[in-house]
């Protein structure tokens, strides 16, 4: 009897205090925005002024936070932007907290790693931001000029602005790097690559590149990496744009943009020509200049947005590509007649909407049509060709929070066929679904904050003529924030790529034939790194460190059979280590801006033919550096860019190489304001300043050294 009452005096205790205690606390919800944009800030730091305790914002920039009713305040942290104390009388007055940005140069975000904006620094994958109208790029005329000094990845250029860019990235080839567009993917699925010299800067906002496997956010394609290009959206008033670019060779090139809001439509419009001889001389066997080397492309760019509301958006934009080109051919191989028309279109809708915690809707349909026409008339072995691709896409994914959990989940339909004087006008289906999740545990203290990310993903594509693959990745992030900020990150994953239709449709004949039998090209990545961000009184620092293991199977190449037929086939296979280190150091005032990046790339064939058997991958650089120097004084812009490039082998028993080259480029750019608003920008870049005579490509020589000038109106 005695016990039961001592128990019951007990339990009645205790919940006397927990009611007590209940008095006293309560929880804070709210919401961090951008103050400009409105947008969510994740992971924004949320601490009790009081207890010195505190949380962290979701993805939504949504918190709750559990504390004692006497405290007053609470400070608001983010990187990037001003730290805020807010009142709690305040907060249940109005829940958005909005942070306004500061000079620093850290925060910004990209939306390629995971399918949806987060920081640098909350991402397992090394990535890399290029926006287009900084000084360094204002003279450069494709996206390839823009990536030329992106960290791991190495432009293979056929001959100045007139040729063929393509790229390789951690080694990965030109096939195995999937590039979109707005989140389109424009890899064309006959020969599996893109001619970045066909992707003009006119429409270009910014770059997104993330080096590593990513097959199990987008699948085929993405083995070594993403390349994310972002167009112009419409500006908030009437902002006409005009400029005019002359260079050497025989260059010109001349852009126009219009952009103006109506109510909730905004729009923007722009074109762009340009033509150049490329005449350069060659400095390689002649110094005659290069024959059959003209280049003139146009283009045509339209975007509009239309906001329902603050939450629901409709976008369509259109893009249309037009080339002709004089084709030169290599100097082995020359074609003095050779002619070859671009006629690229793409148009893409999308849609998004937000609602609570469980819809953030996005769809997205796209058409597309590359057509492409070759003619050399060479007496002996006359070519006339014309291929003609369709592709059609249809993306939708949805983004949920529950619990504590961030999914990510959708489908992708995409319909290409192919019409072509080669081909047989094959067709491919593909039909694809994927899942990818973010929990994340964070501990929050006045001085600290330490948290833990786990991101499992996987997706399933199955392709009507190359089977179904299933491609899972798991990746973690632990980051420390006091005065200075370190996010350690690593993942594992698997990536493939299937047969371009070209690999598994070329008819057969005397000399080369198709291979319906193909696999996909197979892939598993291992990687890691580092990511510290400080400042302090000599301004902001960001050093990153990245490291990474890939394994390749099944690896496609042409090669000859008993009677010299070429044919694809699945025989090689390749390991590729590699080793990233990156340095940027912005001034106080953004003065002085500095960026260090460097590649050390071992990447190997692993296959069973002694002859070739741990020999170096062609056209692999084993160490590349990039450097690039600015600074602001009067209102000018100057800097150098300098870039070193190693040999590079050109034959798979590695008995010749290419050898290795520096180049050094100097840019600079002066604007200043007129009346009404508008500003006149004069920029100007020396390419390749030291006139260096050098082949990128195997008998495929690079101008030597080349002026742009570019003078420009607008607001």
């Amino acid at each position: 009897m005695f016990q039961k009452f001592v128990s019951s005096a007990f339990l009645s205790a205790g919940i006397l205090i927990s009611a007590l205690r209940g008095q006293n606390a309560e929880t804070l919800r709210g919401k961090v925005i951008d103050a400009g944009t409105g947008a969510p800030l994740a992971q924004a730091i949320i601490v009790a002024a009081a207890s010195g305790r505190g949380t962290i914002t979701n993805t939504a920039g949504e918190f709750h936070l559990s504390t004692k009713a006497q405290t007053d305040s609470l400070i608001v942290r983010f990187m990037g932007y001003q730290t805020r104390r807010v009142a709690v009388a305040d907060l249940h007055a109005s829940q958005a907290i909005a942070l306004l940005p500061t000079s620093m140069l850290f925060r910004e975000v990209t939306v390629t790693a995971k399918r949806y904006a987060a920081a640098a620094a909350d991402i397992p994958a090394a990535s890399e931001i290029f926006h287009a109208h900084t000084p360094r790029f204002a003279t450069a005329q494709n996206a390839g000029e823009v990536l030329a000094q992106t960290q791991a990845l190495f432009i293979k250029e056929y001959g100045g602005l007139s040729g063929l860019k393509t790229v390789t990235l951690r080694g990965a080839s030109e096939g195995q790097v999937l590039v979109l567009e707005d989140g389109f993917r424009l890899n064309n699925p006959q020969g599996g690559w893109v001619d970045f010299n066909l992707l003009p800067a006119l429409s270009v906002e910014k770059i997104e590149v993330v080096r590593g496997g990513a097959s199990a956010q987008y699948g085929s394609e993405a083995v070594g990496g993403v390349i994310h290009i972002r167009t112009l959206p419409p500006p908030e008033r009437f902002t006409p744009k005009a400029e005019y670019t002359l260079g050497s060779y025989g260059t010109n090139a001349a852009r126009f943009s219009l952009g103006q809001r109506f109510g909730k439509l905004s729009a923007i419009a722009g074109y762009g020509r340009l033509q150049t001889e490329g005449d350069y001389p060659l400095g390689v066997r002649t110094e005659f200049g290069l024959e059959n080397n003209a280049f003139a492309r146009e283009d045509f760019y339209l975007r509009g947005d239309y906001a329902f509301s603050s939450t629901t958006k409709l976008c369509a934009f259109h893009k249309d590509v037009h080339a002709d080109r004089e084709v030169a051919g290599s100097l082995s191989f020359p074609t003095p007649e050779a002619a070859q028309v671009d006629d690229n279109r793409i148009s893409g809708l999308s849609f998004s909407t937000q609602s609570g915690r469980g819809l953030d809707l996005n769809a997205q349909a796209s058409v597309q049509r590359l057509v492409q026409e070759y003619v050399n008339p060479d007496p002996f072995f006359p070519i006339a060709s014309r291929h003609r691709v369709d592709a059609r896409e249809l993306i939708i994914h949805n983004r949920s929070r529950i619990w504590q959990w961030d999914l990510l989940y959708g489908l992708e339909l995409a319909h290409n066929e192919i019409h072509s004087t080669d081909l047989q006008n094959p067709e491919r289906e593909q039909r694809s679904a994927f899942v990818q999740g973010e929990w994340r545990w964070a501990s929050v203290r006045h001085d600290h904050v330490s948290s833990f990310a786990l991101l499992p993903a996987v997706r399933v594509d199955d392709y009507s003529d190359a089977g179904t693959h299933a491609s899972p990745k798991l990746g973690v992030v632990w980051k420390l924030e006091k005065e200075w900020h370190l996010s350690l990150h690593a993942s594992a994953g698997k990536s493939f790529r299937v047969p371009s239709m070209n690999d598994l449709f070329w008819p057969s004949g005397p000399f080369v034939s198709g291979n319906p039998a193909l696999q996909p090209e197979r892939g598993e990545q291992y990687e890691g790194g580092l990511l510290l961000q400080a400042t302090n009184a000599l301004g902001n620092w960001q050093f990153a460190l990245e490291a990474f293991e890939y394994c390749l199977t099944n690896l496609i190449s042409w090669i000859p059979d008993e009677n010299f037929r070429f044919s694809p086939q699945n025989i090689s296979r390749a390991k590729t280590r590699g080793f990233e280190p990156a340095l940027l150091w912005h001034a106080p005032h953004e003065r002085v801006r500095l960026r260090l990046a460097y590649a050390l790339l071992s990447a190997k064939d692993d296959g069973n033919d002694p002859n070739t058997r741990g020999k170096k991958l062609l056209y692999r650089p084993e160490h590349k550096l990039d450097v690039s120097v600015s600074a602001q004084f009067f209102g000018a812009t100057a800097g150098m860019n300098y870039q070193l490039i190693s040999a590079r082998f050109v034959r798979q028993d590695n008995a010749w190489s290419l050898p290795g080259y520096r180049l050094t480029g100097l840019f600079g750019n002066y604007d200043f304001a007129l009346a009404g608003g508008y500003r006149v920008r004069i920029a100007g870049a020396i390419n390749n300043l030291f006139d260096k005579k050098i082949q990128i490509i195997e008998d495929y020589p690079t101008p030597g050294r080349e002026y742009r000038l570019t003078m420009g109106v607008g607001r």
